[in-house]
């Protein structure tokens, strides 16, 4: 990827509407370090803006639980090059209960992910996310694991949360978004990861 800046600037404070601002004064660097996916996104059509939000606020406050959501969302940013994405949950991440030595490994290749003694739902929820980088779709194995220990409606949640995530690092890679002074730090303090 090149990192030659970003192809479109995030909005300064003076352009900011009630939404972007109400969302940035509840987001990590508040509006001191503002996070420049929202000022950045926050250029798109304001109903488009505003419906992304709710879709992706959705996946965060789903029924998955809070442990394995962030697991998914780290290891789909590492395994689709989403240093963005990857940073801003290390945090999020940790609250919830992932190890310094859990994130270094979903942060890196499959070996590193093996060398961890996952639970048998946290295992097979890191390969639904491999797998469906790897050939695209989860594995009839891998979905018969998934489904032992999610209701159906988890499931669909998991494969939504996979799909977004693949969604915001292609798409935030494309705009070049660069991470703010906070979330770089962050993703320095984790060996591996995607790069920038």
């Amino acid at each position: 990827m090149t990192t030659t800046g970003p192809r479109l600037a995030p909005l300064a404070a003076g352009e900011w509407d009630d939404v972007l601002t109400r969302v940035l004064e509840s987001s990590p660097g508040g509006t001191d370090e503002p996070m420049h996916i929202f000022t950045t996104l926050g250029r798109a059509d304001p109903e488009l803006f505003r419906r992304w939000l709710g879709f992706g606020g959705a996946l965060l406050a789903g029924s998955l639980p809070g442990r394995l959501r962030e697991l998914v969302i780290l290891r789909t940013a590492a395994r689709f090059g989403g240093r963005y994405e990857w940073a801003q949950h290390i945090g999020l991440a940790e609250v919830q209960g992932v190890t310094p030595a859990e994130l270094v490994a979903v942060s890196n290749d499959e070996d590193a992910v093996n060398m961890v003694d996952w639970a048998p739902i946290e295992r097979a929820t890191l390969r639904a996310v491999d797998e469906t980088a790897d050939v695209g779709a989860v594995s009839d194995g891998t979905w018969e694991t998934l489904a032992e220990g999610l209701r159906e409606s988890e499931l669909i949640e998991l494969l939504m949360l996979i799909g977004h995530y693949m969604m915001l690092t292609t798409v935030l890679g494309s705009l070049r978004i660069q991470l703010e002074p906070r979330a770089e730090a962050l993703a320095e303090s984790v060996p591996g990861g995607p790069a920038d």
